[in-house]
């Protein structure tokens, strides 16, 4: 019984069904206000009120129309103008409305009251437009913000990676360079020489290495702890004063010296 009395409810007849597209008073209502903002839309020297005037009064005594105008129609037309567009329209909005509120004009009250809809509602459609505009401009902002960001992010990752593979490049070929060379040159150099070589080559390979490392923390803008450099440094250079002592003082010929006092070695 209660499914009854719902399809009872739902039940529409064809012959009862109307579309609004169908509606005579709706389809002239809406003819008649596309009708009237054209003809705003046309050059401020060829447009002439009081014709949109005329367009009015016919509107209003027309039978085929609606009670009110269509605000959608005006909107959906405001919207679709150019910018320059607009401002041809608001220029001939104005006109008229300055046209119909001059009493030497003759315009009745009730043209009078839908100008001045019109000139209100297209107010509140520009309003409309510029709060889109800055919402859409601060939108972009936003967005080009936000990619500047992750593109920083994804080059310091690259760097990163780049100056991390340097790094260990650099400290795996110096350490085999410095094997190679102290392997290759320890007989054929003065050991001071090539001590003191050694010694400015660690010197200059690990100062390279710190500043690798510490641009990629400066780049991270991250604040780690690197190793000692300082101490590192002032070891070289004790290393390289001791090896120039020695080496003005020929302590490679001390193991001699000792050994002539030595009674067994006579």
């Amino acid at each position: 019984m209660a499914d009854d009395k719902l399809d009872a409810l739902l039940r529409t007849t064809d012959n009862a069904t109307m579309s609004l597209e169908q509606s005579r008073k709706f389809n002239n209502t809406k003819r008649k206000i596309n009708a009237i903002c054209k003809a705003l839309t046309l050059e401020t020297q060829k447009y002439a009120p009081q014709k949109t005037v005329e367009n009015i009064d016919a509107y209003i005594s027309s039978p085929n129309k609606l009670d009110r105008i269509l605000y959608s129609e005006i909107s959906s037309f405001v919207f679709s103008l150019e910018m320059e567009e607009r401002g041809v329209f608001a220029t001939n909005l104005e006109k008229l409305l300055l046209y119909s509120l001059d009493d030497n004009n003759n315009v009745s009250e009730d043209s009078k009251r839908i100008i001045i809809k019109i000139y209100d509602h297209f107010q509140l459609a520009l309003h409309q437009i510029e709060n889109v505009n800055n919402i859409f401009a601060s939108s972009i902002e936003e967005a080009k913000e936000n990619l500047k960001k992750e593109i920083k992010g994804v080059e310091k990752e690259y760097i990163s990676i780049l100056g991390i593979f340097a790094a260990i490049v650099l400290a795996f070929v110096g350490g085999i360079t410095f094997s190679t060379s102290v392997l290759q040159n320890i007989s054929s150099v003065s050991v001071f020489r090539l001590l003191l070589i050694v010694d400015f080559l660690a010197f200059v390979l690990i100062n390279i290495i710190y500043i690798l490392v510490k641009f990629i923390f400066t780049i991270n803008e991250k604040d780690a702890k690197i190793f000692n450099v300082k101490a590192l440094n002032k070891a070289c250079l004790v290393i390289a004063s001791v090896i120039i002592v020695a080496w003005l003082l020929n302590a490679n010929q001390l193991p001699d010296f000792i050994s002539s006092f030595l009674p067994w070695s006579k």
